[in-house]
């Protein structure tokens, strides 16, 4: 596909749903529904917290590229002191953000625009921070090198992608969900699946997808199991993979962490958090780099 379609594509999608968007039921951008996505995001995701609580904002001018509905960019500028600025591709996450932004009396600036071309001269950011973005843009590569122009010598990027060698995608993706997708056309199969949690939404569209002429690629399959049956763009790596996207960087650090265990019901919720994460810092769903541009 056309990398401008692709892009496109990507930019409708988000547009629809901004990332976390839907975790909250509360009144559309409201500090209540920003609160409930916060406590939501970091009770499932208490990585995340952790690595923003640990590393090092103050004074520092930030770059976030895909901010989604401003939590991340909340915790930088309040509790980090970053000089914020994020951008994101669509506008309801643009607007999304400045909302945030404003409600919490923050300063920042939300603005719209392309990773893969970024409105910035050279070396103006300290730090550029990106959590689960990069694998959704096609031309991943040029966007990391914008990044790597905006950024100043010595500049550091904290980035999450998606990882090749996670339970999510080895064991779920590859092998459970496929699996899953050939009993979906059985009757009473998802009134089943949806009575063990799955959303029944979800599997209705999977079922129709599934049943549209012409051949799924692998790349298709990967797309509609990590954020939703019409996301149109998602891509893993494995840590080999993500040092060599960011080739043009020092790499100070390449681990994994999250396990989901809402996907695996009752097992799931009976493993205590320390197997959470254990299984998470083995086998992970987000790969998290921590490079360097040299100085």
């Amino acid at each position: 596909m056309d990398s401008r379609l692709a892009q496109e594509r990507v930019r409708k999608y988000w547009d629809g749903r901004p990332c976390d968007s839907d975790l909250s039921d509360r009144n559309r951008l409201t500090r209540e529904y920003f609160l409930d996505i916060e406590r939501q995001r970091y009770e499932i995701q208490p990585h995340i917290l952790d690595m923003l609580s640990k590393f090092d904002w103050r004074g520092k001018r930030v770059l976030e590229i895909g901010s989604g509905v401003g939590t991340d960019a909340r915790i930088i500028i309040e509790k980090g002191g970053g000089d914020y600025t994020g951008i994101n591709i669509d506008r309801a996450s643009t607007e999304a953000t400045a909302r945030a932004l404003q409600v919490f009396s923050l300063p920042g600036v939300a603005l719209q625009g392309d990773a893969t071309a970024l409105d910035f001269p050279d070396a103006t950011f300290d730090v550029v921070y990106s959590f689960g973005v990069l694998h959704h843009i096609p031309e991943a590569e040029k966007a990391v090198a914008e990044i790597h122009r905006v950024l100043r010598p010595g500049g550091r990027v904290l980035a999450m992608l998606y990882n090749r060698s996670s339970i999510n995608y080895v064991v779920e993706i590859l092998f459970l969900r496929k699996a899953a997708l050939r009993i979906l056309s059985m009757p009473g199969a998802i009134a089943l699946l949806e009575c063990v949690g799955f959303p029944r939404l979800k599997l209705e569209r999977h079922r129709q997808l599934a049943s549209q002429p012409g051949n799924m690629t692998d790349d298709d399959w990967l797309s509609r199991n990590t954020d939703g049956p019409d996301n149109p763009h998602s891509r893993v790596y494995g840590a080999a993979e993500a040092q060599a996207l960011l080739s043009a960087f020092r790499i100070r650090s390449n681990e994994v962490h999250f396990f989901d265990h809402r996907h695996w019901g009752a097992l799931g919720r009976l493993l205590p958090k320390r197997a959470h994460r254990a299984l998470g810092r083995r086998w992970g769903w987000h790969r998290i780099v921590h490079a360097e541009k040299s100085a």
